[in-house]
């Protein structure tokens, strides 16, 4: 959901967005394994995708794993309705949608 700020799981340390809204969206997967190895290590926290070419995202940031779950966090040009799913999936993992209205 919308937040004033995202906050890194774990330390609490704030996670700078670009745009005026910010929403947080919190999974419970943790991104280890059992014996604490990360099984997720983004190349660049700041910048997870590209997002020049989407008309309402303006970044998607790392927040950290802890405690079984994970936070992305994703600046939004302004407060927009979305929604989220899991589009199941029978040849690989599920994957999360946020869906978030252009118009």
């Amino acid at each position: 959901g919308y937040v004033r700020i995202v906050q890194q799981d774990g330390s609490g340390d704030v996670v700078p967005l670009r745009g005026r809204a910010k929403l947080q969206v919190v999974v419970g997967a943790p991104a280890h394994d059992t014996k604490g190895r990360a099984t997720y290590v983004p190349r660049n926290p700041r910048e997870l995708v590209r997002t020049s070419s989407l008309k309402a995202v303006t970044q998607v940031a790392w927040a950290g794993s802890f405690e079984g779950q994970s936070t992305i966090g994703v600046g939004i040009d302004r407060a927009r309705a979305f929604r989220a799913f899991v589009l199941d999936s029978t040849t690989g993992p599920d994957r999360l949608v946020i869906d978030i209205a252009t118009r």
